[in-house]
Parts: structure tokens; sequence; C-alpha cells
């Protein structure tokens, strides 16, 4: 109908009145005012049905019916560019509030223009563990991790995620963060998430090389509440992390005294543009955390217990002890790969100072560390981004009727954890129960059926320095075999 009014406009201001004269007088003025207001009210009732132009057409119907009115002189220059910002105006609108949904390593909801995503994600880690020796635990299944996640980007530079924990019987706050991307280079991250230590921490249990991480990760802290400045500098040549924490652990209330922990890790790419391709995926780095400390031993990172990855704790502090005092940890990585096969090692020493336990007060360390190489079978690359390793991509998902059997890994470690021997000689620590040394090795298998599906086999042994006491029995050593089945978004 649209289209016989602005024909008959065109035609009657063309013909039907007097060239010139007919927009003259008190009668030509109601005419131009009825034939402006029909054609706004036109123009409005038209918008929602003729929302887009026709195929080749360079502009939309209600942007032709404007120019047409501009044209004949039925609105002025100012009305005509008040109506083109409100069309402009409107169709921004329109664009946002368009939803698209779908899937890509997790479902997701985002908006036609790419500004806005919500994505649900989540992970389910089950796993098996068998010990082939005299341990005296029991093998058992059970569920590692399982979460549930939410996450999301608006306006492209403000992100948000929260991930609930609900493995082992438990529920609780995992991750609850903001971060601000407005500038790749310094962008701004505040609530729960990951102190800035560690590379095999950092990097997810999704997508380590091991079902467990190593001995040494007992000295690192993990989750924990305070405010980051990170970013990419130089094209990945330098990435590094700067904040500031309550220097306690996760879902703690409030900080359990009135210091702050400092972080701070950087690492570097130095042949990234100049080297051979040998050494282009070469990361050197190092990261410290410091803060004065008023704690007790379950207040501290680890609650003061340290264990293999069988959960055997072979160290654990005396209830009683209290640290009043500088903590300070120093951490250094080292991430080589060339194609398939990947080198990682990590020393990380912790020192607490102002340690005491009754009248005893002493100034403990603690180092540990791992040196490891994985192999694709299948020729997977490994890549590297955003400070720490990224998931394993295999070139064909499983599917055995095409003959494509996914990706195939193998993982070889070393590690140890030593404490000084003031820790058992001083009574920080029961000598009668524990050790102040652990070292051993683990190897793997793993198989990625899809970048979402993997299955993982270990073998893991350790040696203690002293016998401890697991359930009434002494033990020199401990081999467990340790298995997961995960589904990771």
């Amino acid at each position: 109908m649209w289209q016989y009014f602005v024909s008959f406009c065109a035609n009657e201001t063309s013909s039907s009145f007097p060239s010139g004269n007919w927009l003259k007088g008190e009668r030509g003025m109601h005419r131009t005012g009825f034939l402006g207001a029909l054609a706004l009210v036109l123009l409005i009732a038209a918008s929602p049905v003729l929302a887009q132009p026709k195929d080749g057409a360079s502009q939309s119907v209600e942007a032709q019916i404007l120019d047409i009115l501009i044209e004949k002189d039925i609105v002025t220059p100012e009305q005509y560019r008040e109506l083109k910002a409100q069309l402009r105006s409107g169709k921004d609108e329109k664009n946002i509030s368009a939803v698209e949904a779908g899937f890509d390593k997790g479902f997701y909801l985002r908006s036609t223009d790419g500004k806005h995503t919500i994505k649900l994600k989540g992970r389910f880690h089950g796993d098996f563990k068998g010990y082939p020796g005299n341990h005296p635990d029991n093998d058992s299944f059970f569920v590692r991790r399982a979460r549930l996640a939410l996450q999301g980007t608006f306006y492209k530079h403000f992100e948000f995620k929260l991930e609930s924990e609900f493995g082992k019987g438990n529920a609780q706050l995992n991750d609850g963060f903001a971060n601000i991307a407005y500038f790749p280079r310094a962008q701004l991250k505040t609530g729960q998430f990951k102190t800035p230590f560690s590379m095999e921490e950092l990097h997810s249990d999704n997508w380590i090389d091991f079902v467990e991480r190593s001995l040494a990760n007992n000295l690192v802290p993990s989750r924990d509440i305070g405010v980051m400045l990170h970013g990419g500098l130089w094209d990945g040549f330098l990435y590094y992390q700067l904040g500031l924490f309550n220097g306690v652990r996760k879902n703690q209330a409030s900080d359990a005294d009135d210091g702050k922990d400092l972080a701070a890790r950087v690492v570097a790419a130095p042949f990234k543009k100049l080297g051979h391709w040998t050494v282009q995926e070469l990361r050197l780095g190092a990261a410290v955390t410091h803060g004065q400390e008023d704690l007790e031993a379950g207040q501290w990172w680890n609650s003061g217990e340290f264990s293999t990855a069988a959960g055997t704790d072979f160290l654990e502090m005396d209830p009683g002890v209290v640290q009043d005092g500088a903590r300070t940890r120093t951490g250094l990585e080292l991430y080589w790969a060339w194609g398939p096969t990947a080198v990682k090692s990590e020393f990380v020493n912790a020192r607490l100072e102002g340690v005491q336990l009754g009248d005893q007060e002493e100034d403990l360390d603690f180092d540990g560390g791992y040196a490891e190489i994985t192999h694709n079978l299948t020729g997977e690359d490994f890549v590297y981004k955003n400070g720490k390793p990224a998931r394993i991509i295999p070139e064909s998902n499983f599917n055995p009727r095409s003959g494509a059997w996914g990706a195939l890994q193998l993982s070889l470690r070393y590690e140890f954890l030593r404490a000084e021997d003031d820790v058992l000689g001083q009574g920080f620590a029961d000598a009668a129960r524990f050790t102040d040394e652990a070292a051993g090795y683990t190897a793997g298998i793993n198989w990625y059926l899809t970048p979402m599906v993997r299955f993982m086999l270990n073998y893991s042994h350790n040696d203690f320095e002293d016998p401890i006491l697991v359930d009434g029995e002494r033990l020199d050593d401990e081999d467990v075999i340790l298995s997961r089945f995960q589904i990771a978004l």
C-alpha cells in the first residue's frame, strides 16, 4: 500500500498541484502538513515489515522512502537527518537483539554482531586409582572433577566466568571473575582465579599431560581472590601477569590476616621471530609471590599437607604450627616444543620465615621440580597460547568406520619435593609418620578421541627418604595406577 502512497505523492506533486504555488497559502500548508504526517505514520507502520532491502538493493526501503520525501520537499533537511539517525539506531538495536545459537567447544548464544556471547561449558573427570603393591588404601573408582561453567563477553571487551565444582562429593565456587579486555596488552582481571605462578598449575587440568600434576605442585598457590593486570606484548614475544591477592585459598569469606601477596610472572619467547623453527617455540619463564603472613598451618595454601599423585600425605605440618613472617615463592619455567614433541620443566622454591611451634622458631625452605617429555605419536603439533600450553587438537576425530583413531600421546616425567631437615628435626612435622623428601617418576599414555574426549592411563612410582606411616603400615615407596575418562567443553 505504501508504494501507491509514494507514487501518489510524486504524481500529485508534479502534476495535480500548480507548480510552485500549491504549497503557498493556508490550504497548501494544510496539504503539506497532512502529506508529511501521513508519510511519517506510514513509514513508522511499515518499519517492522520492511526491515531488510531486497536482493541487489543498495539501501533499505525505509531509506528510499526518506530519500523520496526529501526530494519532494515533504520533509525538511533537519527532519531528514533526524529520521535517518533514528533509522540507523533502530537497525543497531535490531542487530543487537538478534541472537544465534550453536556449538563451538561448548554451547553458546551469540548476538549476530559478535559483540555479546554466552557459553555453557563444563567438565567430567571419572577416575580410577589402583595400587599394585602393598599400599593399605583401597582401589577405587571416583569422580575427580564435575564442573559446570558459564562464561561470556559483553560489548566485545567485558568478560566474565562462573564455575562451580561438584566433584568428590563437594559443591563450591571454583572460578568467579570479571576481565576487562579493551586493551589486549593491558587487561584487568578481578575476582577468584588462579594466582599467576607455575606453568603446570596454570595449564588447565583438562589438558595437562598426566592425570595429576607433579610433586612440585604442592608448593604452588592455586586459586585465590585478588586483582591482576595481564597481557601479551610484541606479537607473543612476551607475556606478563602482575597481581595482588589475599594469599590464602579460594572460597575464603575474608583474608586470614592483614597482609596481601604480590604475585608476578613473565614468559618470553626469545627466538619466536629470529630463530630456527626448532627453537621458535622455546619459552622461558619466571614467577614470584611475596607477602607478610600471620597464618596457622591449616590456613596455608595447601592446608599444610604435601601429597603424592595418589593423594597420600608424605609430609604434614603439626596443627600447632603458625607462621608470622615473610613468605616468598620463586619459580623458573622452561617450555620447548618442536612439532609433535615438547619438553617442560619447572623448579620451585618456597621460603617461609617465622615458622613457629611452641618455643621453636625457624625459617624453612622447600624445593620441588619436575622435567617431562611428551610426544604425539599421531603427529599433532604442540601449541602455546596466552602464557601457557594449549589443548591438543587431533588431526582427525575418532571414527573407526573411516579408519580415524584420534590423537595418541606418550609422556614421561621425573619429579621431586624436599624440605630442609629442620621440618622434622625441630618437630614441625611428626618424624615418626612423615618424611621430608619424596621423588619418583610417572609414565603415561593419553588418547584424544576428539578435542573434548580423552582417555588417560598413568603409572606412578615414588620413593620416600624415610618410611611413612599410612593406616598403620610403613611404606618406603608407593606405586599407583591412575586412569581417567574425561569429557571437557
